[in-house]
């Protein structure tokens, strides 16, 4: 058991709004492409245990205390800098929430977040045949508990009820969902059986849709904004990590328009890992894509991509990786970037850095 009113008295001592209030403005027009005097940065360092609690991904899934504590961890480490990170909490509870809904089994794990194992292939024509699934199993309930629990504990807070806002559950992608339920046969089966695919990912998305609407009427925010450091892209996030596996013209043939539709409504971004260099671009023509999230960006030219993506208004968010010279030059607006570094006194040194050049890159030594 953990008590986690000290650490939330502890940060509504020193959140502050005013600086917030800028933040915002300053990722709004950054996301935008207006002229900002520095990119929207988050720092990442590390505090010690008494400072502000972590803890292992199995004991904050057991526990909401715990994993309010942990969503707030970065939100702690940020007022203490005032770097360009804004606030949003969520329930984490990995990337099998949707795939819960259709009765896959969760595992949890203490080095890493819940994933869910897939029914495999008979199990396709059953989910087909019943339709939308029930939103009184899986993992929703503790969605409902975590959300309800979020808003009741900050309520005591004044200031972190008004400034700390609910982000989206990992709603995935329709294609990753559909692998997650499916598992790695999918691959064959858009092959074999591309119809019966583009079933599945139908419903996946009839389904997605409907939790995100269901979380917005438990967390009171609004449909077409998701909180949080992805504020002013839109209200969901698409997820194409298991989309990478797949050729350009299997992800324009079958998998464009279901991300589509997830889109198209609130507006939203679509976040990847690993190389995704056969569609990305295919990407930017989508109807309310405001932003593209390549977590890894070491397999890109951020040259190439960021022009490519400024043609199309569309943002680079949270690049991982240091610009080189020629990029500082260059890019002034349109990204937002995320650094880790090994100390309080870095970080400090970083957002000194950010604000004096208008780039974290390169940080002092």
């Amino acid at each position: 058991m953990i008590n986690p009113h000290p650490f939330l008295e502890k940060l509504e001592r020193i959140i502050d709004p005013a600086h917030l209030e800028r933040t915002r403005e300053l990722q709004k027009r950054a996301f935008a492409f207006q002229p900002v005097d520095h990119i929207p940065t988050a720092i990442d360092y590390p505090v010690a245990d008494h400072e502000w609690p972590t803890f292992r991904f199995d004991e904050f899934i057991a526990d909401p205390d715990k994993m309010l504590l942990n969503e707030l961890r970065p939100i702690y480490l940020s007022s203490r800098i005032r770097d360009d990170r804004l606030t949003g909490i969520r329930a984490n509870f990995g990337t099998g929430i949707i795939a819960s809904l259709f009765g896959c089994p969760i595992r949890v794990f203490d080095h890493a977040l819940p994933i869910a194992l897939p029914l495999g292939e008979t199990a396709i024509d059953h989910l087909l045949q019943k339709g939308l699934p029930s939103f009184q199993q899986g993992q929703w309930p503790q969605i409902e508990e975590t959300l309800a629990y979020f808003r009741e504990t900050l309520t005591a807070y004044p200031l972190l009820s008004k400034e700390i806002g609910f982000q989206l559950f990992d709603i995935q992608g329709p294609f990753d969902n559909a692998s997650i339920i499916w598992g790695s046969e999918i691959y064959l089966a858009l092959i074999d059986q591309p119809d019966r695919v583009c079933d599945l990912m139908r419903l996946i998305t009839e389904t997605t849709r409907e939790a995100v609407k269901r979380q917005r009427v438990l967390d009171g925010r609004a449909l077409k904004e998701h909180d949080g450091a992805w504020n002013h892209l839109g209200g969901v996030c698409v997820r194409n990590d298991s989309t990478v596996n797949l050729s350009g013209d299997a992800y324009r043939n079958w998998i464009q328009d279901f991300d589509r539709q997830l889109l198209e409504p609130w507006g939203g971004w679509i976040h990847f890992c690993g190389q995704a260099h056969q569609w990305w671009k295919d990407l930017l023509s989508l109807p309310g894509l405001r932003g593209i999230n390549p977590y890894q960006g070491e397999f890109y030219s951020l040259a190439d991509m960021y022009r490519s993506c400024a043609n199309r208004g569309v943002a680079l968010v949270q690049w991982t990786t240091p610009l080189s010279a020629e990029c500082r030059e260059q890019i002034h607006t349109g990204l937002s970037r995320i650094c880790h570094v090994d100390s309080l006194d870095a970080a400090l040194r970083a957002v000194e850095q950010v604000h004096r050049t208008g780039h974290a890159d390169p940080l002092p030594e």
